[in-house]
């Protein structure tokens, strides 16, 4: 490490890896930990230890990133209408419930830590069938819910289209939505959404965790859309960061999800 680098520029014939080794035994620290150099040369000339709470933070394991499965919910009627939901809370359909068992089955050999959700009713039911599975209490998170859609919801496409032009294009497209629009700006949603994960990733460093949320969400954070039940995964934290692993697999449904 940097410190085995900075005693063999100090004297490379007196600090071999041997002597290196032996310093860093003798200091209470092993030969990789991460040390302030101050400290262990005050070891090395003065005989002056490094202190154990030094000794400790640099033999404690880094913090390790989570593993977040990210669902999008089952499939409900306004889905199959091509109706926009937003925040109406509309809930999961016969087809949905199947959809919800099968990301559950998918999820059960993960050794889930963790389930959140969205407080709506076709989020918190898919979860509460991840959560049973996976043998976990459920948590519901505000700030896991829809996106409002403003003037989008309870329509479909071709009506937007008609009534609100610039604004379904810029739905399609994937631009924020215009002012007319009325619909939360996406900057928000992905605000909220990566505080509750960033939360969730600390309570359970290196764990894996299922995160039951919406379409709507997920085109915010990622850019794309998003089938029904489809699971993404993300490597979330250490710290604010998160970065995609894979996203909007359906391969555990039996039949592929709507992109609504």
């Amino acid at each position: 490490g940097r410190m085995e680098a900075v005693l063999k520029e100090l004297d490379p014939s007196y600090f071999t890896d041997d002597a290196i080794e032996g310093l860093f035994s003798a200091a209470g620290v092993g030969k990789d930990a991460e040390v302030c150099v101050a400290d262990f040369l005050a070891y090395v000339f003065d005989g002056k230890k490094p202190s154990k709470e030094v000794a400790a933070a640099a033999a404690a394991p880094s913090p390790q990133p989570t593993k977040v499965f990210f669902c999008r919910h089952g499939e409900t009627d306004w889905n199959l209408a091509h109706k926009l939901q937003g925040l109406t809370d509309i809930p999961l359909n016969d087809a949905g419930r199947e959809q919800a068992a099968c990301i559950a089955e998918a999820l059960a050999a993960e050794g889930l830590a963790a389930v959140w959700a969205s407080p709506l009713l076709r989020a918190r039911d898919t979860a509460a069938a991840v959560a049973s599975a996976a043998g976990v209490e459920l948590t519901v998170d505000e700030r896991l819910r829809e996106r409002n859609l403003g003037v989008m919801e309870g329509r479909t496409g071709q009506e937007v289209a008609a009534e609100y032009p610039e604004v379904w294009a810029a739905w399609k497209d994937l631009q924020e939505l215009p002012p007319e629009g009325a619909a939360e700006p996406a900057a928000e949603v992905v605000s909220r959404v990566e505080a509750a994960m960033f939360d969730l990733a600390a309570a359970h460093p290196g764990a894996s965790v299922a995160v039951v949320a919406h379409g709507a969400v997920l085109r915010c954070l990622c850019k794309k859309t998003f089938g029904n039940a489809s699971i993404s995964t993300f490597s979330v934290g250490p710290g604010q960061s998160w970065s995609v692993v894979k996203l909007d697999d359906g391969s555990h449904l039996k039949t592929p999800g709507l992109k609504v």
